[in-house]
C-alpha cells in the first residue's frame, strides 16, 4: 500500500500482519479523494474503523488539519501509530482504541466537530448502519455544519436515501464496493 497523492505521495503504508482488516483499495482511495477535493484542506477528518488507517493518512498527506482514526483492534491501532510516526504526522492524529459506538456515544463531541467522517465497516456486519445512525441523529453534535459522511459498503448492501440527518447526494460504485457520500440536510427555519 502507498500514499497515492499529497506531500506523501508514493511513501509506503506498512500492511497488517494480523487477519480480520480490510484496507480499502489504492483505486478507491484514490477516487475517494478526487471526490472529495479541496474539502480536505484543513478539515477534521475522523475515519471510523480505521483498521490501517491508510484514509486517514492520505488525508493528512491532502492537507487535513488534523486526522482521529478510531478502531477496536488494539493491532490496528498500534500498526496506524506506527504509521503516523513513519510518515512524520503523529503531532496532527489521534489514535483511540475503542469500539466505534461506544466513540460517537461518549467521545466524539469532545474531538469534533468534523468536516470529514469516513465510515468503512467490516462489510456484512450491521455495525456499520449503526454507526450511521448515531452519525445522523438529531442529538449529537460532533459533524461541522457543511459535514460529508463517506460509507464505505458492499455493493449487495445498499444505503438508504436518508439516514435521520443525513441525505445521500451520490453513490460511486468500484466493482464490489460503493461508495455513499452523505451531507447533513438542511435545518427547516424556525426548527
Amino acid at each position: 500500500m502507498r500514499v497515492s497523492g499529497g506531500e506523501s505521495k508514493g511513501r509506503k503504508i506498512k500492511p497488517p500482519k494480523h487477519g480480520g482488516v480490510r484496507p480499502t483499495s489504492d483505486k478507491v482511495r484514490e477516487a475517494l479523494f478526487s471526490i472529495l477535493g479541496g474539502r480536505v484542506d484543513d478539515a477534521l477528518f475522523l475515519e471510523l474503523f480505521a483498521g490501517t488507517g491508510a484514509v486517514g493518512i492520505e488525508a493528512l498527506s491532502r492537507g487535513a488539519a488534523r486526522v482521529v482514526f478510531v478502531d477496536s483492534s488494539v493491532k490496528s491501532t498500534r500498526l496506524i501509530s506506527e504509521n503516523l510516526e513513519a510518515l512524520g504526522y503523529r503531532d496532527r492524529a489521534a489514535v483511540v482504541a475503542k469500539d466505534v459506538l461506544q466513540f460517537l456515544k461518549k467521545t466524539a463531541s469532545e474531538l469534533g466537530p468534523f468536516d470529514i467522517v469516513f465510515v468503512d465497516p467490516p462489510y456484512h456486519e450491521k455495525v456499520g448502519m449503526e454507526a450511521m445512525d448515531l452519525l445522523g441523529s438529531e442529538d449529537e453534535e460532533y459533524l461541522s455544519p457543511d459535514a460529508l459522511v463517506v460509507f464505505e459498503h458492499f455493493k449487495k448492501y445498499p444505503a438508504p436515501e436518508e439516514i435521520g440527518r443525513l441525505a445521500k447526494k451520490k453513490d460511486y460504485t468500484y466493482g464490489d464496493t460503493v461508495v455513499s457520500v452523505y451531507r447533513l440536510l438542511e435545518k427547516e427555519e424556525g426548527a
